[in-house]
């Protein structure tokens, strides 16, 4: 299962068909990457109950999808398209955009991030690991 697909993509970005990329898989499966790497070093040791190794399979993935769409736009999507003219461009101002969505939804999504604790292929409440903002987890 994927975090998100193209279609999420055109879903923020409607126009994204006309600027003459064609394939987007490469930047999928980057930012999949990316998006499971910043997991299990932000987010995996700060867990209460986190033991043994990060297993991507075992996230909820549909929490992710719209930090992985802002941050596939804004470090892979985006700079394609960008001419990096000194005045700037209006896929820079996007980047910039895009890449303060990023942090914004990737944070709250960690607060709230469902982890298949048990394996058993299901979430409940139980395998929510709730972060508070204001407390030292040791």
């Amino acid at each position: 299962m994927a975090i998100f697909t193209e279609d999420n993509i055109v879903e923020y970005f409607p126009d994204l068909h006309n600027f003459g990329i064609q394939d987007f898989n490469e930047f999928i499966t980057k930012t999949e990457a990316d998006i499971h790497r910043l997991l299990r070093i932000e987010w995996f040791p700060t867990l209460r109950v986190s033991s043994g190794d990060y297993e991507p399979s075992k996230v909820k993935e549909s929490q992710l999808t719209r930090s992985a769409v802002y941050y596939s736009l804004y470090k892979y999507i985006l700079p394609q398209l960008t001419q990096w003219a000194v005045e700037g461009d209006s896929f820079q101002t996007q980047i910039e955009f895009y890449s303060r969505a990023f942090f914004d939804e990737f944070d709250l999504a960690k607060r709230e991030l469902f982890y298949d604790w048990n394996d058993d292929g299901t979430y409940d409440e139980s395998e929510r690991e709730l972060q508070p903002s204001q407390r030292l987890v040791r």
